[in-house]
């Protein structure tokens, strides 16, 4: 499964944030932080604001923060703020003798979306910073 780049710019911008909770940060830091194209950025910030995951305070001493602790915030809710995973309610073919009836390849790529969803909900993005692998996640310090 394959996440949109809306999504990733969104998973690097949340992940940047959390390493520093308390402080605020501008655009353009967080862009040259994390490779983002800057006014990309900005939509993708003001998604996650409306979502209540980001709070913005405008004015030149002003930026974004999270809004709640790193570990209060589930991978699956910055996906579901930008790009929704999208799960297989009935047949994507539109066979009218499917119905909601999935065929077993539809089922089974809807077994695997509710599998990824499970994983997303169950990490926080604290999980994330945790991470021992020595690999710093999503982008650098």
């Amino acid at each position: 499964m394959m996440i949109s780049q809306t999504t990733e710019y969104a998973l690097r911008a949340v992940v940047y944030l959390a390493r520093k909770p308390e402080e605020q940060q501008g655009t353009k830091k967080i862009s040259d932080a994390i490779q983002v194209p800057h006014g990309y950025l900005s939509k993708v910030l003001q998604k996650l604001t409306r979502a209540g995951l980001v709070t913005s305070s405008p004015g030149r001493s002003g930026g974004f923060r999270l809004a709640r602790d790193p570990a209060d915030i589930r991978v699956l809710e910055v996906v579901n703020a930008v790009d929704p995973l999208q799960r297989i309610q009935s047949c994507p073919l539109g066979i009218e003798s499917h119905g909601s009836n999935l065929c077993a390849l539809h089922q089974k790529l809807d077994d695997d979306l509710a599998r990824t969803e499970r994983a997303f909900a169950s990490t926080s993005i604290s999980d994330l910073l945790a991470d021992e692998s020595g690999a710093q996640p999503l982008c650098e310090s």
